[in-house]
């Protein structure tokens, strides 16, 4: 299982890790706490990416 952090993420999709933490905020993407960290697995992404393309 890959996971991701929000800054991983954030490089990935080429935005700003607190645009992430919003997302995960509002519910649109999936995510996990490990003690205080936050933590996206690789599912959650890709579900996300399916959905902003379209392809969901």
């Amino acid at each position: 299982m890959h996971i991701y952090t929000p800054q991983q993420l954030a490089e990935r999709w080429n935005c700003c890790s607190n645009t992430i933490r919003n997302a995960i905020i509002s519910g649109e993407l999936q995510a996990f706490r490990v003690g205080r960290l936050l933590r996206i697995p690789k599912e959650s992404v890709e579900h996300f990416e399916r959905r902003q393309t379209g392809d969901d």
